[in-house]
């Protein structure tokens, strides 16, 4: 898979040169850099995370391609862990599930890349009221305190043949003919993905 060639970023403006009128915004390329943090964003003590780290979740491994290769004890044995897993934890883990690890990676990077832009460039994809696609930050026009530190991007995708360029054509539609690449990469993760996704509701069906 070819690399991305990604510009590089700049440190954004600090919050403290924003003026008090701009709506609260969760940016996590601003806050990143931050030492006081917006008490909107800062949640109770009895809410935090647990300082001590958790004890290890045991979790056996689904080895899919064992699965997909029709092999009934490789089936039934992978069944029952699936059952085990969803009864105890609420999910399971997948193994040689064959989706290329460079494509993987290449994802991650390139969503980091996203989230690390400049609030304005990301706004570009701002989520409209009443869509399911889109940049959104947070949940700031719903809660007034202990908003969750998350940003989010969400695109359709379609499998159908007619559908083929949907996640890249969205990209360059709202982001600019700069995307087409970055289109192209999800839309590549999002076909690899739909394909995994039927192989596993092989085995839970």
């Amino acid at each position: 898979m070819p690399m991305l060639a990604l510009p590089s970023l700049q440190p954004p403006p600090s919050m403290d040169h924003q003026t008090e009128q701009k709506p609260l915004v969760f940016d996590a390329s601003v806050l990143r850099y931050e030492s006081n943090v917006p008490a909107q964003f800062i949640w109770p003590e009895d809410e935090k995370p647990c300082a001590e780290p958790p004890p290890p979740l045991l979790v056996h491994p689904i080895d899919l391609g064992a699965v997909l290769s029709g092999d009934p004890l490789a089936i039934s044995n992978a069944t029952r862990l699936v059952n085990d897993a969803c009864q105890k934890h609420g999910f399971f883990l997948v193994v040689n599930h064959g989706v290329n690890s460079q494509l993987i990676k290449e994802a991650h990077k390139n969503i980091d890349f996203f989230f690390g832009m400049p609030l304005s460039e990301k706004q570009r994809a701002q989520r409209k009221p009443g869509d399911h696609c889109g940049y959104a930050s947070s949940f700031t026009g719903r809660f007034s305190s202990k908003l969750p530190w998350k940003e989010t991007l969400s695109f359709r995708y379609c499998s159908d043949h007619q559908s083929s360029n949907i996640v890249e054509n969205y990209f360059v539609n709202v982001m600019g003919e700069e995307f087409r690449q970055f289109g192209r990469l999800y839309q590549d993760y999002c076909e690899a993905m739909s394909t995994l996704s039927l192989g596993i509701m092989e085995l839970l069906g």
